[in-house]
């Protein structure tokens, strides 16, 4: 197992003397960086897996752009029971209906908020 905290020990170290922390305070400070690090490089590597063919945020659909889906349906999406109950997604529509950054925007989202592991 490798440890995130190397890379950021002096920084931290630096910081604990600067501020005269408690060992406590210490403790807690590199426990925290070494689960973002963590969690950063989790993220990192399950969107390397997806393999999509751009990175497009969800935040960047525009819904009052195109008129096939309600900013409701989005919202109701975006709470991915559907992807709790396992189900899949079919999108349906003409080309430039904006499928694809919907489908890549969910996904990319659903990995940021853990559901894809």
């Amino acid at each position: 197992m490798m440890w995130e905290t190397a890379d950021g020990l002096s920084d931290i170290h630096r910081k604990a003397e600067q501020k005269s922390w408690t060992y406590l305070e210490l403790l807690e400070e590199l426990t925290t960086f070494e689960l973002k690090k963590r969690e950063e490089k989790s993220i990192e590597k399950r969107l390397n897996w997806a393999r999509f063919p751009y990175h497009r945020p969800i935040h960047m659909f525009r819904v009052e752009e195109q008129d096939a889906i309600t900013e409701r349906q989005l919202k109701q999406l975006r709470e991915y029971e559907w992807l709790e109950q396992n189900y899949n997604l079919i999108l349906l529509g003409p080309p430039g209906a904006g499928k694809t950054l919907l489908s890549l925007g969910l996904g990319i989202e659903a990995i940021y908020k853990g559901y894809i592991s």
